[in-house]
């Protein structure tokens, strides 16, 4: 595989390791880039003969996604599920440039669709290429809406059901396996367990951002972020509890918007789910998760919490888990008496996990359990919801069930 390099920035860099990134097929499209490049005088560019599985494994180790991406479907046999893969491993601001051989337009129609900023038809020129990434403005030409982020809100029926501890590992997650980018925001105001739990220091950064939004764009947010991996950042407040907390109206939302740009998921833990700021962020959650226990208390708050999250103008959608945050077992509400009190099917029921979780929060590490009920088995089954990796795993199965058939 042949490459160009222009100032590269190493990949464990804290800055983005390109600003423009290309794999093509052939070495004269590679001349042609590298004629773009020059005359745009661009300093940071990677430039490579490669496929599109080069350009997934290669942007994959890279600590910030670059500005504009161009990658060249040629011998690729599945495009829009090959361009798929490559949007797991990018953040969702990236700007990506399809190139083909072929002028279809229904392939072009489900490429923007997928997010795909425009479809080239090679051969490509310098003038083409000029006319469709914007270097002064640092934008392509749009054709469709940019791809953003994910908001998901984690909100409990009564303190102590575990929001913390299933948000938090679920983030983890996202972070660490699935390789995707994660702000997690902590709304309590006074300091929530999340700072504890990953082994990190609150620096106030979210006091900073609301309090000032008129100065608030991605450079000034990223410095409010603390972070806990290469894909994983807090966003967290720490005031004393004599401290009042009034906010400017549409500050989260503004907050919510700007970490949408550059992390595929943002999660949101929220403590008290009937504060102005709990409010603010289920009006903009596209995806809630209510968490409850197995007592009457909570099954009666269950019911009255799917009406409040759900009578929203944007109507998230709610998914219930059942936690049992504790080893008492007598007395507990059935989950079929449950669900039928609800009226509403659970997603999944965490079991009780004692040793693992307390020595996890009290080290800042993730729980090691290892079992096939334990908690890092349940977050994965969460995370495959949410992700939709579960939807992949049965077409797997069911295609290699009915190859042996045939």
């Amino acid at each position: 595989m042949s490459t160009t390099d222009f100032k590269l920035a190493k990949p464990n860099s804290a800055v983005r390791a390109a600003d423009f990134i290309a794999f093509v097929s052939d070495r004269a499209t590679e001349q042609v880039l590298k004629s773009f490049v020059l005359e745009q005088a661009m300093p940071h560019v990677h430039v490579a003969v490669g496929d599109i599985n080069a350009a997934i494994a290669y942007v994959s180790k890279l600590e910030r996604s670059p500005l504009f991406l161009l990658i060249d479907l040629h011998g690729s046999a599945m495009p829009l599920s090959d361009l798929g893969r490559m949007s797991e491993v990018c953040e969702p601001s990236v700007q990506v440039v399809a190139l083909g051989e072929r002028n279809d337009v229904g392939l072009f129609r489900s490429l923007l669709k997928l997010g795909v900023r425009d479809y080239l038809v090679k051969p490509l020129t310098v003038e083409l290429l000029k006319r469709t990434v914007n270097v002064l403005e640092g934008k392509v030409t749009q054709v469709t809406s940019a791809r953003v982020g994910k908001t998901i809100a984690f909100t409990g029926t009564r303190g102590g059901v575990g929001v913390t501890t299933l948000a938090l590992n679920l983030a983890r997650h996202l972070a660490d396996t699935t390789h995707r980018r994660v702000a997690y925001i902590d709304l309590d105001m006074n300091g929530g367990g999340a700072n504890s739990m990953l082994g990190i220091q609150s620096n106030g950064g979210l006091t900073d951002a609301l309090t000032n939004m008129h100065r608030l764009d991605p450079l000034y947010l990223d410095r409010t972020l603390v972070a806990s991996s290469a894909r994983l950042f807090v966003l967290s407040a720490e005031l004393d509890y004599s401290v009042e907390h009034p906010f400017q109206a549409g500050a989260l939302k503004r907050v919510l918007q700007l970490l949408c740009d550059s992390f595929h998921y943002v999660l949101i833990d929220i403590a008290d789910p009937v504060g102005p700021l709990a409010s603010e962020a289920l009006d903009h959650a596209t995806r809630v998760y209510l968490i409850a226990d197995r007592t009457v208390y909570s099954t009666r708050q269950t019911i009255r919490m799917l009406r409040y999250i759900e009578d929203r103008d944007n109507g998230p959608q709610t998914s219930l888990l059942l936690n049992s945050p504790n080893a008492s077992t007598a007395g507990k509400v059935q989950t079929v008496d449950f669900v039928s009190a609800v009226g509403r099917n659970v997603l999944h029921e965490v079991q009780f996990e004692a040793k693992a979780l307390s020595v996890a929060e009290n080290l800042g590490e993730a729980p090691k359990d290892k079992t096939s009920t334990g908690i890092n088995q349940s977050i994965t089954r969460i995370a495959n919801d949410l992700t939709g990796q579960h939807v992949s795993t049965e077409r797997s199965l069911l295609q290699m069930f009915k190859r042996r058939r045939s």
